[in-house]
């Protein structure tokens, strides 16, 4: 039999590979994709670990799991606001950041970077507002040296004091920085509304505050949450359970009970009086705007249909507040809602918009209008289909691996629910109807006592404050400087004159005041270059003053040019084509040139200096040094050298 050609058996599979094409191909006339069907949504594991207890307390559960080379587990512990006094705000925070940066009496918290890192385990710690926790992750080949590095973690963190001092860096750089998203700054600031200012819940870092944090503060904070008996603990992965039982009874077991109260949290308010809160930020041209009043804890009857609400009045593109207040009124660049239910205590219940400063009242009673409407008119039938499956969505996906749901019932153990109420609300949230959900809003929504929360520069609003009919009451945001570290000057006529003269003298050294006082305009510029990957880029910047406050700065930039300047009366800046009000640019100006040579020398007698004893050292030097009294900037000193100069400041 002969061989067909290659190119006809080429062309053959060419034709029946068209062929099955053809007969692949769908006929769009008769393809509905409505009439694809959904399966139906699965279900959260219902896991079923060991629990054993310890004979000091704690609580552990244990899962296997053998599919991957691989341990994790977590310790939970409540905590409670009330054990931070008020002069220590900050210290939950930093006390979980020291406990693992910081190491064990053992073990540094740089060794144990390293060793870590050389095994690729990790190890965490945190500490919060009403729960503490510290968990650890590793390959199954190192359980036992790093459950026992857990465990030492939990039980004896050394709390350095270097390690201390370079967490208050981070919260002082986040103090700083509190007012620059205005989000995170509405939601702060709706707590403080609700809650009260000095409440425990609505505290916050101040530079005063963590300022004096020790090493026995952090100290005393541990042993006030970190206890055995109040300890409920989770192990999961790749081991045998009577293998981890012995392990968890070596490091753990002999951890003596604390005897101390378990820590207990403060009371929330359950109504509020309705009132406006209006906190002043004049940098912004938009406003933030929030509707809020206590909410609920998890454990309630309501809690499954409090989800599907928050979800289809605020919760996405498809929700009530996004597909009006933002797409058919285009009056919001972001707008949601939260039903304000807490686990372990309850949340706040809020609604917002971030909106334009000129339609920032508009927005306001757009806002209060949709929490109300949820309260009159149940979600159609589309809006509870689409609100009622993405809430299913969310916590379907959230516990795919066992592990997370073993998890979870540890933490529901720590706070006091059943183990089981991940399954207990997925089943109640299968049955939520609209009716449900009406009913719900109307027990727990009363917009008749809310309060209401504005965050924005007032005179570009729409409307006064007044026009939404309530009370008003100003809310200060504005950042308290640090604590002086000089400490209390002496003032006297002595001390004062003894600095008037080391100014007076440095003036006549530098030329003159009178010379000075003659300069009454001076430009300055400067250029680098700077290499980024190999790169060089080329900076510089350009700088006209007239004195005393009037000035124009102009950096170029690879990017463009950014300029920005005060006129005596206004502040603008230009960047990217963009030019807007810059409010405090007058500030600045003014600050800059107080502080400068040119007023420093050009009017000595004018400013009021205070010479502080003894000297200044800087790099090995030591300084005669002089405090000036009345400035914007805290701790301004001067310091003078021994050939009575003017070096610097300080």
């Amino acid at each position: 039999m002969k061989r067909m050609p290659r190119i006809l058996l080429a062309a053959l599979a060419a034709a029946m590979v068209t062929v099955s094409f053809a007969q692949a191909a769908v006929d769009p006339k008769t393809f509905d994709p409505r009439s694809l069907t959904t399966p139906p949504l699965g279900r959260i594991p219902a896991v079923t670990p060991e629990r054993v207890q310890l004979a000091n307390g704690a609580v552990v559960y244990l899962l296997e799991d053998h599919s991957l080379p691989t341990v994790r587990g977590i310790a939970y512990f409540p905590s409670s606001p009330t054990l931070v006094p008020a002069e220590r705000v900050g210290l939950a925070g930093l006390t979980g950041q020291v406990m693992r940066n910081g190491g064990s009496a053992t073990h540094t918290g740089d060794w144990l970077d390293d060793r870590l890192a050389a095994i690729g385990a990790s190890l965490n710690t945190n500490v919060g507002g009403t729960q503490a926790s510290t968990g650890f992750r590793c390959l199954t080949e190192n359980t036992a040296e790093v459950v026992s590095l857990w465990a030492e973690l939990t039980r004896k963190p050394a709390f350095p004091d270097d390690k201390i001092e370079l967490a208050k860096v981070a919260l002082r750089q986040s103090i700083a920085s509190r007012n620059d998203e205005m989000m995170s700054m509405l939601m702060r600031v709706a707590g403080q509304a609700v809650y009260g200012k000095d409440s425990p819940w609505a505290r916050q870092p101040e530079y005063a505050t963590v300022e004096p944090i020790a090493a026995s503060d952090c100290r005393a904070l541990h042993a006030a949450v970190f206890a055995p008996e109040r300890m409920v603990l989770a192990v999961y992965g790749d081991f045998k359970t009577a293998d981890m039982k012995k392990l968890l009874t070596a490091t753990w077991g002999d951890w003596a009970k604390s005897g101390s109260p378990k820590p207990v949290l403060p009371p929330k308010p359950t109504t509020v009086k309705p009132r406006l809160f209006y906190a002043p930020k004049e940098d912004v041209t938009q406003s933030g705007v929030i509707v809020a009043q206590p909410g609920s804890l998890a454990n309630d009857p309501d809690y499954a249909a409090l989800q599907v609400l928050e979800q289809g009045l605020g919760g996405g593109f498809s929700s009530r507040m996004f597909s009006y207040i933002r797409t058919a009124r285009g009056l919001a660049y972001a707008t949601g809602a939260n039903a304000g239910s807490g686990f372990d205590t309850p949340g706040v219940m809020l609604a917002y918009s971030l909106t334009k400063s000129e339609s920032t009242m508009v927005a306001l009673q757009l806002v209060r209008d949709q929490l109300r409407g949820v309260t009159q008119a149940p979600f159609n039938a589309q809006e509870m289909a689409t609100a009622k499956q993405a809430t299913q969505n969310s916590y379907v996906f959230n516990f795919e691996d066992p592990s997370q749901s073993l998890f979870r019932a540890a933490y529901y153990e720590s706070i006091g629910y059943p183990a089981d109420f991940l399954q207990r609300y997925q089943k109640s949230l299968d049955a939520v109807s609209a009716d449900d959900v009406l009913a719900a809003a109307k027990r727990k929504i009363t917009p008749e006592s809310q309060v209401a929360i504005i965050v924005g520069r007032e005179k570009d609003f729409d409307a006064p404050l007044a026009s939404a009919g309530l009370p008003v009451e100003k809310l200060d945001i504005s950042i308290p400087p640090p604590p002086s570290k000089m400490g209390k000057v002496t003032v006297s006529a002595e001390s004062k004159a003894k600095a008037a003269g080391w100014l007076a003298g440095a003036a006549q050294a530098a030329g003159g005041s009178a010379a000075w006082k003659a300069v009454k305009t001076v430009s300055m510029s400067a250029d680098a270059s700077i290499s980024i990957q190999g790169q060089s880029l080329s900076i510089g910047m350009e700088q006209t003053q007239a004195f005393p406050d009037r000035q124009v700065t102009t950096q170029k930039l690879p990017f463009g040019e950014v300029k920005q300047g005060f006129d005596g009366k206004n502040g603008w800046m230009s960047a990217m084509g963009q030019l807007q009000d810059n409010p405090k640019a007058a500030e600045e100006a003014r600050e800059e040139y107080a502080t400068s040579m040119w007023n420093l020398f050009s009017n000595p007698s004018a400013v009021e200096l205070v010479a502080l004893e003894g000297t200044e050292t800087v790099d090995s030097v030591q300084y005669r040094a002089a405090a000036v009294q009345g400035s914007s900037r805290q701790d301004h000193v001067l310091l003078f050298s021994a050939d009575g100069k003017l070096a610097g400041e300080a």
